[in-house]
């Protein structure tokens, strides 16, 4: 039985200083012999969400995803005092991401990435 995954598509962000902000992504895969398209399920894997600099040389936060879902689903929620330190008054844009990990480690997939914007 063939299975294929398809290409996760950019997703852009607001984030606003000072209030909780939440990153996330969808696994769903298409059996192709009989079309059906089913989720995974991540409920026994982890997750990270990952905000980088625009050139995406430096990690700026990270934080693991407090919702795996057996629906595949992963949602990591950044605390209101994420942004609160002195060094995030010049940081205002760069990417983002989610990956998930199974549980022995052996696959880790990206289910969630685009670019942020920090606002307020």
């Amino acid at each position: 039985m063939a299975v294929y995954g398809k290409r996760v598509r950019r997703l852009d962000r607001w984030l606003v200083r000072g209030d909780s902000n939440q990153l996330g992504g969808r696994w769903r895969k298409l059996n192709v012999p009989t079309n059906e398209i089913t989720p995974v399920d991540l409920s026994e894997w982890s997750g990270v969400a990952e905000l980088w600099s625009p050139d995406g040389a430096e990690r700026w936060w990270h934080g693991t995803c407090g919702v795996m879902s057996d629906d595949g689903h992963a949602v990591c929620s950044i605390p209101p005092a994420a942004f609160a330190g002195a060094e995030w008054q010049s940081r205002r844009h760069g990417t983002w991401k989610v990956t998930v990990t199974s549980p022995d480690k052996a696959t880790v997939r990206t289910i969630g990435w685009g670019y942020w914007t920090l606002t307020g």
